[in-house]
């Protein structure tokens, strides 16, 4: 089950890749946008509670995306030591290009399950990542 699950992964990932690819976006980069897109405001720690990665991985990315006008940091004005993330113009603009097609690839891979599969690997997939998701670690020994 468990090299199944990361064939799974990796053939997930891989459209993804290749669909984002389109728009000089990778993976992480596309995450950030739709996260920071659906929460604008949202600081380093949740948005890299909803990318599963560390703030160090997030910063990362971020400050990428910062270099290349898609997102802007802003100071906190409830909290001075944090700092608030959104789209840029551009950002918005490159989300709303790449989003509809990510949507129309998931609906396309979705398209050849029928409704009893679907409700029956989702069942399965949510047990297992209740079980898998507190254990997360990373390189750096924390989560």
């Amino acid at each position: 089950m468990y090299q199944s699950l990361k064939a799974i992964f990796l053939h997930i990932d891989n459209h993804e890749k290749s669909l984002l690819s389109n728009y000089d976006l990778s993976v992480a980069r596309f995450y950030a946008l739709m996260h920071i897109n659906s929460h604008p405001g949202i600081n380093y720690i949740d948005l890299s509670d909803l990318m599963l990665c560390t703030k160090s991985n997030t910063t990362r990315v971020v400050r990428g995306m910062q270099q290349d006008d898609l997102v802007e940091r802003r100071g906190n004005p409830e909290d001075g030591r944090s700092y608030q993330l959104y789209l840029t113009s551009k950002g918005e603009t490159l989300f709303k290009e790449a989003h509809p097609e990510y949507l129309k690839q998931v609906d396309k891979l979705m398209s050849a399950f029928d409704e009893t599969q679907l409700r029956t690997y989702t069942k399965v997939s949510q047990h297992i990542e209740r079980i898998l998701a507190p254990v997360v670690i990373n390189a750096g020994g924390d989560k």
